[in-house]
């Protein structure tokens, strides 16, 4: 940091000859822009301008710079009491204050960032022309003022939010790495992933960026600002993470920033800023904070869409490496995933089994992965986790977790992108807490075929139904005539892959009475483990005080996998004994 300023500084001597003639002192005599340019103070202090910042508000024109000031010298140096002034185009002149935070002195081969600040009451937009550092003498009459140097600045003015970017390197394109100009930080950054989910108050846009550290000493995250701009409109966002994000040399990290938008808006591009913070005392002791952000590169959302891999079902399923909800020793891989018709709700379900297996030395416990399915079209079908699961896994051991997705009748898809995503939380200020995901995974996916009652897959069970016989059965009863009971005898065949555990919070095998006009007559669910559960063999299945007054003929028993979600009972048909 301090090398890039000796480096950039001509040698003590000629820079004298130049202090008082206002010209920079350029890195070997090559002519860089404003923001890049250093000017000596004196010998031992050197100034950059990093930011001015122009924005008209309600209030006024709130007209901001920071600099940035080195000490070259081998002691503590006061910082100068110059004015720092902008001037218009035509010659009107503002003397911006310096914020109440400011340091007054820097430590030796250091550098400290100054925040200047004013709020002009005026109503019409200013045009700034130059930045210039004056020396005002006191004690003489009449003072005395000497221009230390002055900057041509209307190539880098921000004008606030709406304003764009004239120089073409601080236009990046989707993917691109890039560093934050004018910031002493070696952090570089590339653009991951943007997903946008509906609210009942808009839309909230969520940008996944890899912060990567070259360095060879731990750098901290700066304080950033990610705007999202459509043709019409700017919408601020902020940093999900509320802790400073901190990278040792060579991590990489990622941070997310959430954009609330209209529930319309599309976001065309994204302006990267900076944040300032301007801070005043008043009169009565307490000090004032006022932020501002300085627009520092535009990216352009425009992208290919991504080339999603081909998944295997019950291969593991390779995680973004810098996430930091999957543990290195817990696997996950996708063992099913079937889509069925819902005739009775008018909708088309998809069911999906993931397997958690545990390749480390100690117990580990099941992340709460978000999922959402993605259809050839591009709509987005989110995940219902089933209600309860079980909170670890003990080493050498599996577990399996079920996700449901009611899909429209009509969708077609033969493919589907499974997207898994991490759940991301913050306090969002001035909004309720939201919860915002962020995707580490997607497959491309297609659905396992139809099942019959020979070949029955529920991970990690399967089951064989190789026989079956629906008796009919009347008896007396106290309160009615006659009772209708249905008995139905059952020869399965049932086999569990002894690697996975289960225990009740996995689904159950629900049979429904079904009569030849479609009418429900009675249902009955039977788990795998635990009491009444499914076993080899015969099973006997008894259907009482069914909703009928008299015996059908033709009864068929549907079929499902009973799973139970925070929405209640979700039923996926696998078969129908007739």
């Amino acid at each position: 940091m301090q090398t890039r300023f000796k480096q950039a500084t001509l040698s003590f001597a000629l820079a004298s000859s130049l202090l008082m003639s206002g010209i920079p002192a350029f890195a070997n005599g090559a002519a860089e822009s404003a923001s890049a340019a250093v000017y000596n103070l004196n010998a031992d202090l050197h100034v950059r301008v990093t930011g001015v910042f122009n924005e008209k508000t309600t209030g006024g024109v709130r007209l901001g710079a920071v600099i940035r000031m080195n000490n070259t010298s081998n002691r503590t140096l006061r910082i100068p009491d110059h004015e720092l002034r902008v001037t218009t185009p035509d010659g009107y002149v503002y003397t911006l204050r310096p914020s109440s935070a400011n340091e007054r002195g820097i430590q030796p081969d250091a550098e400290v960032e100054l925040t200047y600040m004013l709020v002009v009451n005026r109503s019409s937009q200013i045009s700034l022309a130059e930045l210039s550092f004056i020396d005002v003498n006191k004690d003489v009459y009449p003072k005395q003022e000497t221009a230390i140097f002055t900057v041509p600045i209307n190539a880098i003015v921000w004008n606030g939010k709406l304003d764009g970017f004239k120089d073409a390197a601080l236009l990046k394109k989707w993917g691109e790495s890039f560093t934050i100009p004018t910031l002493e930080s070696p952090l570089s950054y590339r653009t991951i992933s943007i997903s946008k989910t509906n609210s009942n108050d808009g839309s909230d846009y969520v940008v996944k960026l890899l912060a990567t550290n070259p360095s060879d000493r731990v750098e901290t995250v700066p304080a950033l600002e990610l705007a999202g701009k459509t043709k019409t409109n700017v919408f601020t966002g902020q940093q999900v993470e509320a802790n400073p994000v901190a990278l040792e040399p060579g991590e990489s990290k990622y941070v997310h920033f959430a954009i609330h938008t209209e529930m319309d808006a599309v976001l065309a591009s994204l302006n990267v800023l900076t944040t300032e913070t301007f801070t005043q005392r008043e009169a009565n002791g307490t000090v004032k904070a006022s932020n501002f952000g300085i627009g520092k590169l535009n990216i352009d959302l425009a992208q290919d869409k991504p080339d999603v891999p081909s998944y295997a079902y019950n291969s593991p399923i390779n995680f973004d490496a810098w996430n930091d909800t999957i543990h290195q020793d817990l696997e996950v891989a996708l063992t099913e995933l079937r889509v069925s018709d819902n005739a009775d709700q008018g909708s088309k379900l998809a069911a999906a089994k993931f397997k958690f297996t545990n390749k480390g030395l100690t117990t580990l416990p099941i992340p709460a992965l978000l999922t959402e399915l993605q259809s050839p079209a591009g709509y987005d079908y989110t995940g219902i986790r089933q209600s309860e699961v079980q909170n670890s896994i003990a080493p050498g051991t599996s577990s399996v977790v079920n996700y449901t997705f009611a899909l429209p009748v009509s969708e077609t898809g033969e493919t589907f992108t499974m997207k898994l995503q991490q759940q991301l939380s913050r306090d969002s200020g001035s909004r309720p807490a939201a919860a915002y995901k962020s995707t580490i995974a997607s497959l491309q996916v297609t659905p396992q075929g139809k099942e019959d009652r020979h070949k029955i897959s529920l991970y990690p069970y399967t089951l064989d139904i190789k026989d079956y016989l629906l008796t009919q059965i009347t008896s007396p009863d106290q309160m009615i005539a006659i009772s209708y009971t249905y008995k139905l005898q059952m020869f399965l065949e049932l086999n569990r892959d002894p690697r996975v555990l289960t225990d009740p919070t996995f689904s159950k095998l629900k049979f429904e009475l079904v009569d030849p006009v479609g009418s429900i007559l009675g249902s009955q669910s039977f788990p795998f483990t635990g009491n009444d559960r499914l076993v080899n063999g015969k099973q006997t299945l008894t259907f009482q005080h069914l909703r009928t007054d008299q015996i059908q003929n033709n009864v068929s028993v549907n079929v499902y996998e009973s799973i139970l979600t925070p929405s209640g009972e979700v039923n996926r048909l696998i078969t129908v004994l007739k």
